[in-house]
């Protein structure tokens, strides 16, 4: 029998494990699932059974080894059913998020940015018209 993947579950390095959940469970909706370490160095959140993974390495590590423009060539997209409220809830707790806009390539989308600058899109299939062209 052949070997099979299942679910994707990134795992992202961030400066502030504790601002970083606070901000995914309070503001994204996700639960958090696991933490390890005195202070934490890892956590597990969940929602919708959508699984993301965060580590923190030394501060100083992250800073110097990882650049924060490249975090603008990263996005982590998650496709939604309903995209619209999706959209409203992330608004009504605080979240800054883009306009809503329809693509050339047929999806609905937003995006977020998180703490530690990683893009996180959301998207829902559509066959309303564009409202961008790129």
């Amino acid at each position: 029998m052949a070997a099979s993947l299942s679910n994707l579950r990134p795992m992202l390095a961030v400066t502030d494990l504790p601002r970083t959940v606070r901000f995914y469970v309070e503001k994204l909706g996700f639960q958090c699932c696991g933490l390890f370490g005195n202070p934490p160095v890892w956590a597990d959140l969940e929602r919708d059974g959508v699984g993301m993974m965060f580590n923190t390495p030394p501060r100083e590590c992250v800073e110097r080894d990882v650049p924060l423009k490249s975090k603008d060539y990263q996005v982590f997209y998650f496709n939604s059913d309903n995209l619209v409220a999706l959209h409203q809830e992330f608004k009504s707790r605080g979240v800054e998020v883009s306009d809503l806009r329809v693509t050339v390539y047929r999806m609905k989308e937003f995006e977020v940015r998180d703490p530690d600058g990683y893009w996180l899109w959301f998207g829902q299939d559509t066959d309303e018209p564009p409202t961008v062209t790129e």
